[in-house]
């Protein structure tokens, strides 16, 4: 990408004007040289409205064509986010194994698995659905006088047409993304809500009474609006958050073991009917769904919110529980097919990138072999 090229798209970005061409190409060029695992929005926030200077885009070309070394995951946690490193060719680490052993990344011939992409259905009160990958810009309904706007590819939001009335009839509405698929709502309130893939969220249309009550399934990062006297509180799976000015993740699927909230910023309160327990920023609570106690444990926040942002991390993981993410965002089936696979994975790797780097880089790393029939992925061991 040349330099006029990458200042269009940026500045496209900022005000909103990319069509999903160039996003999927601006997206594709961040995450080319990975800056420690931000959102690019984040990033271009912190660079200001200025066009990029020809010396900065001179630093960035520079960085891009350097011959990338190969830096274990722990070392690049602990390097300062404005370094640049390249994270195409990022590799995966297993405990003892040697970079030195590892000669490059290179593309299957496999049939191309593309990642997933804004896409969500919206279920009103009354039943009927928008699939909003379909939709246009604009209003997308009106109930209890709030105006359900879809404001950009991936973004609809709740927006008061008229004051609320504290007397009309309650009505839900469930924002669910599909396998592949994520979205991000602001609530009547003005809280901000993203779906990770194959995920749920439950909520009002308009809030009312003493409390703001949502249900979530499967992952959603919140950045609450605080409200003292209006308590926001979250349901997943037996489990009630209580905000107290917050931001935080919620990681809450069905067919995992535990829940796991991550408080980002503020505090919330965890409960069950078993026990109550407060997290501070950097803070994880861990419930089992079968022992019910809650575990709080130190977490590095970035690490788990890297969804969010486009990024796999995986830090010392099992193979099942990367196959189990990789199979939500590329809308896959795994398959194992001979002995049980023991080793534990570690590493980083842009979610915009075909599957194939992903499996290419546990072929490397693991000794891993695996073939794709169709939709399916299967290793072989």
């Amino acid at each position: 990408m040349n330099q006029e090229r990458l200042k269009y798209l940026l500045e496209c970005f900022r005000y909103g004007q990319c069509n999903d061409a160039e996003k999927d190409e601006l997206n594709n060029w961040f995450h080319s040289w990975n800056p420690g695992t931000k959102d690019m929005e984040d990033w271009l926030g912190e660079l200001g409205a200025e066009e990029l200077s020809t010396e900065l885009y001179k630093d960035f070309e520079q960085r891009v064509n350097t011959k990338p070394k190969l830096i274990r995951l722990s070392a690049v946690l602990n390097i300062a986010a404005a370094i640049l490193i390249v994270a195409s060719i990022v590799v995966f680490l297993y405990p003892h194994k040697s970079a030195n052993h590892i000669a490059g990344i290179h593309k299957s011939n496999n049939n191309q698995i593309k990642p997933g992409g804004y896409k969500a259905t919206l279920t009103l009160s009354n039943g009927s659905k928008i699939i909003l990958t379909n939709a246009g810009n604009g209003q997308l309904a009106l109930q209890n006088n709030i105006q359900i706007n879809k404001i950009s590819e991936g973004n609809i939001s709740y927006e008061k047409a008229v004051a609320a009335n504290n007397n009309q009839k309650k009505l839900y509405n469930t924002l669910a993304t599909p396998r592949g698929g994520r979205i991000t709502v602001t609530l009547s309130d003005g809280t901000a809500v993203t779906l990770d893939a194959e995920s749920s969220l439950t909520y009002p249309v308009v809030f009312t009474g003493n409390e703001r009550r949502v249900e979530v399934t499967g992952q959603a990062y919140f950045q609450v609006v605080h409200d003292e006297t209006h308590p926001f509180r979250v349901s997943a799976k037996g489990q009630l958050i209580q905000d107290i000015g917050t931001s935080f993740n919620v990681n809450a699927y069905q067919d995992d073991a535990a829940v796991k909230i991550t408080l980002a910023e503020g505090k919330v309160k965890v409960s069950n009917p078993l026990k109550v327990v407060s997290l501070e920023p950097g803070q994880q609570a861990v419930i089992n769904d079968r022992q019910k106690t809650i575990l709080v444990k130190s977490v590095n926040v970035g690490e788990v919110v890297a969804w969010k942002n486009g990024w796999f991390v995986f830090h010392n993981e099992t193979i099942n529980n990367v196959m189990k993410q990789a199979a939500r965002w590329y809308d896959v089936e795994v398959q194992y097919e001979g002995k049980t696979i023991y080793k534990k994975f570690g590493g980083t790797i842009s979610k915009y990138k075909d599957i194939a780097e992903l499996m290419e880089n546990l072929k490397l790393t693991g000794g891993i072999n695996y073939k794709i029939e169709g939709r399916r992925v299967i290793l072989l061991n």
